[in-house]
């Protein structure tokens, strides 16, 4: 309901950033599929991505992956292929944004030897490419509502981080609405932001843990004892509730419809 009411405000130019915050297991990522997969974000242009536990060393590596499906781009693309469905997508959107070009080329490994952006140095290659990235996906979210999707940000790297700070900078005028989740341990400075709101997610209290099993087991008296046992291990964390169930039917020790 909370994702429902903040997806209404970004849509009418009211940008939100939403974190869903729990530990591993509990439904982050459950829930921000639920959302992405509703009908509410059917006129939407969704776009997501994902950081990696080893991805901390590798500069922008979920922004690589979100702007590889902003331009359709394949991982068995050429290098001319690639320069064409980037370029192609941004001048579409804006020919206004063809200096951000490169900046988003350099990131795909894609930019011409010649390049002049090449030669700036590390600051100023570092400041052209957020700008660029910025740039792109706000205008984006003029054109149409822009659900963008960071999660696992417990593993995300410097640069990456730094995109996100700018982005919600600008978040209280932009159709935008920042979907992120991301383990306790996580330390932000967006506290403080009016567009920011924080979902926790704990495990399941006991009733729906019953309501869970309830229809990973059926409601045979006979499971009642094993119910109680999955209950007390797994303390209501519902990924584990269900790999354990998934466990016990592949080992044989459930059998049955």
């Amino acid at each position: 309901e909370v994702l429902h009411q903040t997806l209404e405000r970004a849509g009418v130019g009211h940008g939100q950033l939403v974190a869903v915050v729990g530990e591993p297991g509990v439904g982050k990522s459950r829930l921000v599929y639920e959302v992405v997969h509703s009908h509410r974000t059917r006129d939407w242009l969704v776009l997501e991505s994902a950081s990696v536990s080893y991805g901390k060393a590798t500069p922008y590596f979920p922004v690589i992956d979100l702007l590889k499906r902003y331009a359709h781009v394949e991982d068995h693309d050429d290098t001319r292929t690639v320069r064409a469905k980037v370029t192609g997508q941004v001048l579409t959107l804006d020919e206004r944004l063809q200096d951000a070009i490169p900046a988003l080329l350099a990131l795909l490994d894609a930019l011409p030897d010649d390049s002049p952006f090449l030669h700036l140095d590390p600051p100023q290659r570092r400041q052209r490419t957020l700008e660029a990235l910025k740039r792109v996906l706000r205008r984006e979210s003029q054109a149409q509502p822009l659900l963008l999707v960071f999660e696992d940000l417990h593993w995300i790297d410097s640069e990456t981080q730094a995109l996100l700070d700018r982005l919600v900078e600008g978040l209280p005028t932009a159709r935008l609405l920042l979907l992120v989740n991301y383990r306790p341990e996580y330390q932000h400075g967006w506290g403080g932001k009016t567009s920011y709101t924080q979902l926790r997610l704990d495990p399941l209290p006991p009733a729906s843990t019953n309501e869970v099993l309830q229809a990973l087991l059926g409601d045979d008296p006979g499971l009642a004892p094993l119910k109680r046992l999955l209950i007390a291990r797994t303390e209501g964390n519902p990924f584990f509730l269900e790999e354990s169930v998934r466990t016990l039917v592949e080992t044989g020790v459930l059998v049955g419809e």
